[in-house]
């Protein structure tokens, strides 16, 4: 008895497209990541353009508010922080060899791998400089193609998303709205707690750095103020450089320094996230190094940003979308259970 496999053309063609798209994504991701950036950029500001508009400014002039303020503080930072980092940097890497030796002192099993820093400082310092020359002009012209992007979408934003709801069945277009709206409040709640908390951080960090003469205070600070957007990876990121910084001036002062990050990073998790970041990204420990785990493996260190975002909108889609499919008390528990683990 043969048997005969029929697969209708319709199923080819649905594969050959879900296969067409998956390839798109794969080679778009770049610019993807941009448009992602560019959202949160937007999601945080719209509630300005809305106050405004509220005080009888009209939105375009709304808009054009907020686009001054960005490229306003791109402008300064440039013209006030930039130059001071540039010295920083240009002393750092010319301290390179003394770092080297100091650690290799400090840790002999390591000495062999900075041989070629003590060696070739000269060669070093060349390398690295053309080396973040090159990183500083792209990330400028992604910083201003994101704040260009940004702008339009402030502009055009909800435009684009009553555009793309369309492509929604009927039946399902007031939960997509609903799903879009309700997310835009979970984006928001992070984007402004992450900008407040890698500020405060920034800030602490300077002020404890310069208060005990350790080199480079300012582009430690920045360092800072980057990786503070990373969960838990970026504390360990930034404590790096501040302790082998630190360790030049005593092994004393290493050791105070990496006290003095991990207090922050205490305070910072238990005193000052849950103040800033509000009920929208309650999410329980685990759920955040798991959403790590997740996020990291999946797209690196961008992947670890959108993933407690990600991980926190999930609330929405189980209330909206899931909860027809799962048992009558099922989304009651839950938050149930998110609720009294935030208040203990």
């Amino acid at each position: 008895m043969e048997l005969e496999l029929r697969i209708p053309f319709a199923t080819l063609l649905k594969v050959a497209l879900a296969i067409l798209l998956a390839l798109i994504v794969v080679k778009l991701w770049p610019v993807i990541l941009i448009l992602i950036v560019a959202v949160l950029i937007a999601v945080m500001f719209d509630p300005l353009v809305v106050w405004l508009t509220r005080h009888r400014v009209r939105r375009p002039l709304g808009v054009a508010v907020v686009a001054i303020l960005l490229f306003g503080s791109l402008l300064l930072f440039f013209a006030f922080i930039v130059p001071v980092i540039s010295r920083e940097l240009t002393d750092l890497l010319g301290q390179l060899p003394r770092i080297a030796q100091r650690i290799a002192t400090a840790f002999p099993l390591v000495a062999p791998l900075l041989q070629n820093v003590q060696r070739q400082p000269k060669v070093l310092l060349l390398t690295g400089g053309l080396t973040a020359g090159k990183f500083a002009i792209e990330g400028l012209a992604a910083v201003i193609f994101v704040l260009v992007v940004a702008v339009y979408l402030l502009v055009e934003g909800r435009r684009a998303f009553e555009w793309l709801v369309s492509f929604a069945p009927a039946h399902n277009r007031k939960r997509v709205r609903q799903t879009g709206h309700e997310m835009s409040d979970v984006v928001l709640a992070y984007v402004r707690g992450n900008v407040i908390t890698a500020t405060i951080c920034a800030v602490y960090v300077f002020v404890v750095l310069t208060a005990m003469n350790i080199p480079q205070a300012l582009l430690l600070a920045v360092i800072a103020f980057v990786f503070d957007f990373v969960p838990v990876l970026g504390t360990i990121a930034m404590t790096g450089p501040a302790a082998l910084l630190a360790l030049m001036v005593s092994p004393l002062r290493a050791l105070l320094v990496v006290a003095a990050y991990l207090f922050y990073h205490l305070v910072e998790n238990y005193v000052i996230i849950p103040h800033v970041y509000g009920k929208e990204m309650r999410l329980s420990t685990l759920t955040v190094l798991v959403a790590i785990a997740i996020g990291g493996t999946l797209q690196g260190v961008i992947g670890v940003i959108l993933a407690l975002p990600t991980a926190a909108a999930y609330r929405i889609v189980e209330r909206i979308w899931l909860q027809e499919h799962l048992q009558p008390d099922t989304v009651a528990r839950h938050e149930a259970i998110e609720e009294s683990a935030s208040s203990s």
